[in-house]
């Protein structure tokens, strides 16, 4: 189809065999920034179909069309980073991450893998110099955004095949400090893999973690670099590596490709650390905690002279208090309410309250302007249909929570798709809140399972593969964000 636009220069941004990158410009309106990418080879036009079918994942750079050049070669219109490639950002010490925002980025990357490796492609060269940086901010995690690119481009997938049978011809194409051990033993196929990749992925965490240092950087000689990742020997572990983090990464290297985890285990290891960051960075407690130890006076609560039971915290009640002025929580909830209406508290426990709809409607009403709360526990309640909607329209406007624990109510998976849809359309955006819930009965399980793949098809919530479920976990419902 006709593309109105031209090259900025004839002198290219990029090049490499079989793939030439040009700077572009809209001729007659303003678009977005793009760039022309020359691919030549008899399986261009295949390669050229993949980028534009896979181009729609938020992590994967977008297509916006192609041109046939000549009998071997395809011009493809795609979207410019205008930061540039991650690998360039870190060495010039232009962004330095905290962890937390590594491991949004890793996050990211891992999505867009798991994508692939559903549609059977590996990708062959993950390192950061193939992640495209849109946005980047070193310490909050939701003003990161980045994409890969590269794949399986004159490298071994399901779109190539190797040409030579030795070690030395596979490193042609996979960079040997990133190349998996099974792949500088053998140049077959059969040893590139999703495993292959995941191997490369924790050479890319460490080159992150490590501000985009060269992977053996300190080793001149390949040969002994292929020497020492054959025989097992692994990277050093870096500063800004905790030993979490360091674990995961370690599993990625294991000399046995069945070992290794899958992409989609590794997300989960990912967003596990990643949420136990986000609460530790609010100060939450864990969530076996009451509602907060060594209980000190709030704001609400200094300088008053009635005595009221104090049921949420590890104190005695002989806490100092007032009265609630709200005639609703004096009658529905004696002795919460100063806990309901209070605007310091991070987490607040209405476990086993007997909270019905019409409760619910007054805590979801007060939780709309709440500006400090992080964690709210209201498992073992009779919440149903009704009271979820409350709760979604407050997850629509609250901007600071991060756990909502509806467990053992009676909200259904229609009630749990309002949830999500309310997540969703958050303006915040925030990539941190979850849900817990459970005993959804196996239908109510596939309805909600199907309804998060139409909200968000390329993520996949952890949900369990028992009967009844027991505290499913839905992590990170905010991927559905990114529709």
């Amino acid at each position: 189809f006709g593309i109105d636009l031209r090259k900025v220069d004839r002198r290219p941004l990029f090049q490499a065999p079989g793939k030439t990158i040009y700077r572009a410009e809209w001729i007659s309106k303003p678009g977005p920034d793009v760039v022309l990418l020359k691919i030549e080879g008899a399986k261009a036009n295949r390669e050229a179909a993949y980028y534009v079918q896979l181009g729609s994942h938020p992590h994967i750079v977008h297509t916006y069309g192609m041109v046939e050049n000549d009998f071997n070669a395809l011009m493809l219109v795609q979207e410019y980073a205008t930061a540039g490639d991650l690998a360039e950002l870190l060495k010039e010490n232009e962004f330095q991450p905290s962890q937390v925002v590594l491991l949004e980025i890793f996050l990211q990357i891992i999505d867009a893998m798991i994508y692939l490796a559903n549609y059977g492609i590996v990708h062959g060269d993950l390192a950061c110099r193939n992640v495209l940086v849109f946005r980047f901010h070193n310490s909050n995690p939701q003003e990161n955004l980045v994409k890969l690119t590269d794949f399986g481009l004159t490298r071994a997938s399901t779109l190539y095949s190797v040409v030579g049978s030795t070690a030395s011809t596979t490193l042609v194409v996979v960079p040997l400090r990133y190349a998996v051990p099974e792949i500088l033993q053998s140049s077959g196929l059969s040893n590139y893999s999703e495993k292959s990749d995941v191997y490369s992925m924790g050479i890319l965490m460490w080159e992150a973690c490590s501000q985009g240092q060269l992977p053996y950087g300190s080793i001149d000689n390949d040969n002994e670099v292929r020497r020492l990742k054959i025989k097992g020997e692994i990277l050093g572990q870096p500063e800004k590596c905790d030993e979490k983090l360091w674990n995961i990464i370690v599993q990625c290297w294991h000399q046995q490709p069945d070992v290794r985890p899958t992409f989609k285990m590794l997300k989960e290891s990912l967003l596990e650390l990643q949420l136990r960051s986000i609460i530790s960075s609010n100060g939450v407690q864990n969530k076996s905690d009451t509602l907060i130890q060594n209980t000190t006076e709030s704001p609400v609560q200094a300088n008053t002279d009635t005595l009221v039971d104090h049921p949420l915290s590890n104190e005695t009640p002989s806490i100092k208090s007032t009265t609630i002025t709200c005639s609703f929580c004096n009658s529905h909830f004696p002795g919460l309410g100063i806990l309901i209406h209070d605007q310091t508290l991070i987490k607040l426990d209405l476990t086993e309250r007997n909270i019905d709809d019409n409760k619910v409607q007054h805590v979801a009403d007060i939780l709309q302007e709440n500006t400090t709360l992080v964690e709210l526990q209201l498992e073992g309640n009779r919440i149903g249909l009704k009271g979820t909607r409350h709760l979604a329209k407050a997850l629509r406007n609250n901007q600071t929570l991060i756990e909502l624990n509806i467990s053992d109510n009676q909200i259904g998976d229609v009630g749990t798709q309002y949830l999500a849809e309310a997540i969703r359309q958050n303006e915040v955006k925030r990539p941190n809140i979850i849900l817990l819930i459970n005993n959804l009965i196996c239908q109510e399980q596939n309805k909600l399972i199907d309804r998060l793949r139409q909200l968000a098809p390329q993520h996949a919530a952890y949900l369990s593969n028992a009967t009844r479920i027991n505290q499913v976990t839905v992590y990170h419902l905010f991927q559905i964000l990114n529709t």
